[in-house]
This record gives C-alpha cells, sequence and structure tokens, in this order.
C-alpha cells in the first residue's frame, strides 16, 4: 500500500524500526496490543503515527490501520492507553481527525489507492474499562465516535480490529 512520504513508518515483516511495530499488522506498548488481520483479497498496513509520521508535542494517536476491503475501506485510529487516562485518548483521536494535515494525508493516500469512499474509524485499547454512560459523555465531549474501547492486557488475547469492519 502506497503511504508516500510515510513509507518508513509502516510496520514490516522484518527490519522494523519502530517499538511500536510487533508485528507486521500489530501495535502495541506496555501490555496493550491490537492488530488487523485481513481476509483473503483484503489488505492492511500498520502505521506508527507517534514518534515516526509526528515527532511534535501536539496531540497524537500512537497508531493507524489502513485497510481495503472487497468494497470497503477504513482508516482505523489507535490510541493504547492505561486505565487511568482514557479520557484523553478521546481528547487525541479528535484532534487527530480534526486538525492533524499528516492523518488526512494518509487517509488520502487510501482514497486514492482504493478508489472508494474511506470509513473513518477510531479505537482504545486500554486494560481499564469503561462504563456505557461515561464512553458516550466523553465521546459527546470531543466531538467523536470510537468504534470500540476494547480490553487488553498482557496476559489477555490481542483484539483483532477486522472483528468491526
Amino acid at each position: 500500500m502506497n503511504l508516500g512520504k510515510y513509507q518508513n513508518c509502516a510496520c514490516r515483516k522484518m527490519g522494523n524500526t519502530q517499538p511500536l511495530c510487533l508485528e507486521v499488522l500489530t501495535l502495541g506498548e506496555q501490555g496493550k496490543q491490537v492488530r488487523l488481520m485481513p481476509k483473503a483479497g483484503e489488505q492492511a498496513v500498520a502505521v506508527v503515527l507517534d514518534g515516526c509520521v509526528l515527532c511534535d508535542n501536539q496531540p497524537k494517536c500512537d497508531g493507524l490501520f489502513l485497510w481495503q476491503g472487497n468494497q470497503r475501506n477504513a482508516a482505523v485510529l489507535v490510541e493504547l492507553k492505561g486505565a487511568g487516562d482514557i479520557p484523553h485518548a478521546f481528547e487525541q483521536l479528535a484532534y487527530m481527525q480534526r486538525y492533524r494535515q499528516e492523518y488526512r494525508e494518509l487517509v488520502d493516500y487510501l482514497h486514492v489507492e482504493a478508489r472508494g469512499r474511506v470509513m473513518e474509524k477510531a479505537v482504545v485499547v486500554t486494560n481499564g474499562m469503561l462504563s456505557k454512560p461515561e464512553r458516550e459523555r466523553l465521546e459527546d465531549h470531543h466531538g467523536i465516535r470510537v468504534m470500540a474501547v476494547l480490553h487488553c492486557e498482557a496476559t489477555s488475547p490481542i483484539p483483532d480490529l477486522r472483528d468491526y469492519l
């Protein structure tokens, strides 16, 4: 998948230089992990945002999955968060979608390559818990809809975003 000037920020099968890349399609840090395993005929790429695409002090998310399906395409922002900092994840996701030109460029690359509409989604991966009313309050406050708040710890199975597309 073409990522233009951000190609070096994609996770690879071998020779990854980004600590967030645990495998070619798996991002993780401090026991929180998420992957996107495409089915036959689909393509996906994991992109490291924090520390590769984005190296400034502005709000940013950890990673991004770009996915091309048979007639659907998706850009899924990912924030890996500890239990005590979940509200900050919503702020980071909203800021990325609204204000980060680099994110727009990556979505545009997918749009051109996939030749179709790109669904923009967001997910928080955490070892904490969030009630439905609290999630809705955070979504309303930050003006963002989060596709899922996924629970993951070092000892739990790694969530697959493919289940949510």
